[in-house]
């Protein structure tokens, strides 16, 4: 079987059309590059980066604006936010677009009603927007790797060593339904009820990420996210 490639790339926020781009200097962040093809059955991975010296996203009304950006953005018809983390500074995004221009505008949609609302509660309105000038994104185009990002999102507080002893709730973990421990709980069915996320409508989120040599499994949830090829052992409470 031939091997699916990834393509990476990053696309800019939009911006009215009059106004340039700040110039880039060496502490610029992320280096321009050719927008990559996105396909109606591929799934993206999308982090987005606050700038620095800026309150967490993971506290009191920070985070409850991030959840409700995230559903403004499913509501639309551009984009669809199927599982998400919420970092202190970032956000990591498992997101499903028809192309790459209904991708843009459903990220446009969501740095701006995001950033006007953070800049609100952080009293820095006219300080300019709070994310970095472009974001980056992944196209997943096989299950094995469609796979190894719905861990590394859902899992993304192991990454960062956060020391939880549970599902993260900043994230859509706890209403995930493809964990081994989870599937079908109570908690689990009541986190769905309430989650923002959007449902998925690629092959690969559905039921394409479950495909391990030629059989259907499960994620487990004591698994944590590769590191360098490696998996670290993890205990969280059922």
């Amino acid at each position: 079987m031939k091997s699916a490639r990834i393509d990476q790339g990053l696309f800019r926020f939009a911006a009215p059309p009059h106004r340039r781009g700040p110039r880039r200097t060496k502490n610029s962040g992320v280096p321009h590059s050719s927008r990559p093809e996105l396909g109606p059955g591929n799934v993206v991975h999308v982090t987005v980066k606050l700038r620095a010296g800026l309150p967490s996203l993971r506290k009191g009304e920070a985070l409850e604006i991030v959840r409700a950006a995230i559903g403004r953005v499913n509501r639309g018809n551009w984009a669809r936010i199927v599982e998400y983390s919420i970092q202190s500074n970032h956000l990591h995004l498992l997101v499903e677009a028809a192309n790459s221009a209904d991708l843009s505008r459903g990220m446009a949609s969501l740095n701006t009603g995001l950033g006007m609302r953070l800049n609100r509660i952080w009293n820095r309105v006219g300080s300019g927007s709070v994310f970095k000038e472009r974001f980056h994104m992944t196209i997943i185009d096989s299950p094995t790797r469609m796979r190894n990002a719905l861990r590394y999102v859902l899992r993304n507080d192991v990454h960062h060593r956060l020391g939880l002893k549970t599902l993260d709730p900043c994230s859509s973990a706890p209403s995930f339904s493809g964990w081994q421990q989870h599937q079908g709980s109570p908690a689990q069915a009541k986190a769905a009820a309430t989650c923002v996320t959007a449902k998925p409508q690629t092959w690969l989120l559905k039921i394409g990420w479950q495909k391990v040599r030629g059989k259907h499994h499960l994620l487990s949830a004591r698994q944590a996210p590769r590191t360098e090829g490696h998996h670290r052992p993890l205990t969280i409470e059922a």
